[in-house]
């Protein structure tokens, strides 16, 4: 294999991947070795933020004495490298309709395969980059020498990721190989990327389901068997059983290796050609007498209701809320079932910070403006209100958030078992956070407009792109408890209606500020 052309070629997929921050990158003045750099950078960066995370938890646990909590964290990664390695592997190969540019060209397959299988993990590995500070912990608390502790966690990360983006390739090309794909593409499209959601969510709950036992001093969880093998090799590295594991799970990967290679490389360009003229199952139905106004709103409805699209936003932005809230319900014992009276503002305030973590630069009011692509020019040249078509856009937008962010607030309030008072006020706090968030988010599309996309996922790295994302998500998450817990304090020493009547005030001369600023420096530009 030619190193230079795969590097090449790795360098041009990965500038495609992010298009606005290479574009943000060359104004800076960078460009060739520069340019690359800069955006592996980004990565990296996204990687160190997920370390800062998962990093203070993890320096307190001794794995190399609690093989449970070893092969738990390890599952959980593994969980989400492979929910995102399907996603992600299905929108580099399938969804970015660059093909037809590689065709011409003197390109093996394989190279093809290999350049976009390498920004694949680029992609994913940031958000996996704990499970090799599990293996280096394990390693050096087991007294295995550091460097040979570095260079074996290094390897066995390597080696365990390898595997799950190799079973990955198998189940996206196996799938899309089928006759049913070429026929039914959108339900093949909406089953693949639901089962690998489906997994995770009921991975991690199952997880999370597990006792835990005690045979020292230290609580530890009931090992997942599956993943033992990981934690010989990295405690125990020249002993029989390391060695047997480690082999292994390199003969593992040469199977799965092997089968990609007979499988899927010989029919690459066939099986993407194939896939991209594949027919779509559902026909839109024409309806009769509609006005411009229902017409509209049906246009926006059929925008988001691409599987692709409407996966990838469930994954992004309501996944994590959902896993948090049944995984803490399950491992907690909390009773608000007898929740005083006096915390019911409190509990509105978290309706407001549970929008806050729901919509995101990745959710459908984030992204509609800009998935008109080209229509969005011809209908700016028609004599239509700009005004008029952009607030049926938003009110589109925002009724399907207010839906998705009240439905993760309602089955918090059911899971949590909260009275029914304090459910209305939790789905109020989502709705009025909802639509601030959606004022914000849709103007934030039309200043990062992108209408020659190719990928979803160009639209979601608008911006700060991965950076951006995970520093909001962890601003949300950091500034909402301070809020929270600040005001759960004050509301159980101070007066009940002197503090919420301020509280009250306070939000509503913040929401009438917010809602003036959008109007008049978004919305003006339409009138």
């Amino acid at each position: 294999m030619n190193k230079k052309q795969l590097l090449e070629l790795t360098r041009v997929n990965l500038r495609y991947a992010n298009p606005q921050v290479t574009e943000r990158a060359r104004k800076k003045g960078k460009s060739g070795k520069a340019l690359t750099r800069s955006l592996i950078n980004q990565y990296l960066l996204s990687g160190v933020l997920f370390l800062m995370i998962y990093g203070v938890t993890m320096f307190m646990i001794d794995f190399s004495q609690m093989p449970g909590f070893f092969t738990y964290y390890v599952a959980l990664f593994a969980i989400l490298a492979f929910s995102q390695g399907i996603t992600v592997i299905y929108n580099v190969f399938f969804e970015s309709q660059d093909l037809p540019a590689y065709l011409p060209l003197p390109f093996r397959q394989s190279m093809i395969f290999t350049a976009k299988i390498l920004v694949v993990a680029l992609t994913v590995v940031p958000f996996v980059f704990p499970m090799l500070v599990v293996f280096l912990l394990t390693g050096w608390r087991s007294g295995v020498l550091l460097p040979i502790t570095i260079i074996l966690a290094i390897l066995l990360f390597l080696l365990v990721l390898a595997v799950i983006f190799a079973f990955c390739c198998l189940i996206v090309f196996g799938l899309t190989r089928t006759t049913f794909f070429k026929k039914h593409k959108k339900v093949v499209t909406s089953l693949l990327l639901g089962i690998s959601m489906a997994i995770a969510i009921i991975g991690i709950i199952m997880m999370n389901g597990q006792t835990s036992y005690s045979e020292t001093t230290q609580m530890d969880r009931v090992p997942i068997y599956l993943f033992i093998p990981l934690f010989q090799i990295i405690s125990e590295p020249f002993s029989p059983t390391g060695l047997l594991s480690f082999i292994a799970l390199l003969g593992l990967l040469l199977l799965l290796l092997l089968a990609i290679k007979l499988f899927i490389l010989p029919k690459l360009y066939e099986q993407l050609t194939d896939a991209s003229t594949a027919k779509v199952s559902s026909r839109r139905k024409r309806k009769e007498n509609q006005n411009l106004k229902q017409l509209l709103i049906n246009y926006n409805t059929q925008l988001i209701k691409e599987p692709n699209l409407i996966m990838q936003v469930l994954s992004n932005s309501l996944l994590m809320p959902l896993i948090f809230i049944v995984t803490f319900a399950l491992g907690s014992s909390l009773n608000l079932n007898t929740l005083e009276f006096r915390f019911i503002g409190v509990v509105f305030l978290t309706g407001i910070a549970l929008a806050w973590m729901t919509i995101n630069q990745t959710s459908f009011i984030s992204n509609l403006i800009s998935l008109d692509q080209e229509n969005f020019n011809f209908i700016q040249s028609l004599p239509l209100s700009m005004h008029g078509y952009m607030k049926q856009k938003f009110f589109v937008g925002l009724i399907v958030q207010c839906l998705l962010t009240s439905g993760v607030a309602l089955i918090g309030g059911i899971i949590f078992k909260l009275p029914f008072l304090f459910i209305i006020s939790l789905l109020l706090g989502s709705l009025l956070g909802s639509y601030l968030l959606c004022l914000r988010f849709f103007a934030r599309d039309y200043r990062f407009i992108l209408l020659e996309w190719t990928s979803i996922s160009q639209l979601f790295n608008r911006g700060g792109g991965n950076v951006g994302l995970v520093l909001t998500m962890l601003g949300s998450i950091f500034v909402s408890l301070i809020v929270l817990v600040l005001y759960g304090i004050a509301a159980m020493y101070l007066p009940f209606w002197p503090l919420n009547l301020c509280v009250l005030a306070l939000l509503s001369l913040l929401s009438i500020l917010w809602i003036r600023y959008y109007r008049t420096h978004f919305w003006a530009l339409f009138s």
